[in-house]
């Protein structure tokens, strides 16, 4: 009986280390779509990591500097995220998240324009913070 007790402590605490991850990404997630919303770069600067890499679909890739700088200048303004569908996977100091995401943004035309992206999201933790590592998005078919 205390061998079973001592079992299913060890498989649980994993569980409660993966879930608490995931409960601290997803918190922070939300944070930066807020932040993304509002082109708050001092927030931005936060969390993203240094060597954050950004891969939209048919454009360039995008480092930290890159990013911050089209949001800060207004060539990109994103108006609103909606999300369709989210999967965690929790690692001891990494977090992917697989989404599907209704994305209302503005570009340097200053036309709105909705679109649809599957997205993967690389969360690390780096000195006790969790930081935002990469994105890569590709085109979800339409609803």
């Amino acid at each position: 009986m205390v061998r079973t007790l001592v079992s299913m402590a060890l498989l649980v605490l994993p569980l409660s280390a993966q879930d608490a991850n995931i409960d601290a990404v997803r918190k922070l997630a939300r944070e930066l779509e807020r932040a993304l919303i509002a082109a708050d770069t001092g927030t931005l600067d936060k969390i993203l990591t240094d060597d954050f890499l950004r891969r939209p679909p048919g454009g360039p890739d995008t480092n930290k500097r890159e990013y911050l700088s089209l949001l800060s200048s207004g060539r990109l303004k994103y108006v609103a995220f909606q999300n369709v569908e989210e999967q965690f996977r929790s690692y001891p100091n990494t977090v992917l998240v697989d989404d599907v995401t209704d994305i209302r943004a503005r570009g340097a035309s200053g036309q709105e324009r909705d679109t649809r992206l599957k997205l993967t999201w690389i969360w690390v933790k780096l000195d006790g913070q969790w930081r935002l590592a990469g994105v890569q998005g590709s085109q979800a078919p339409a609803h």
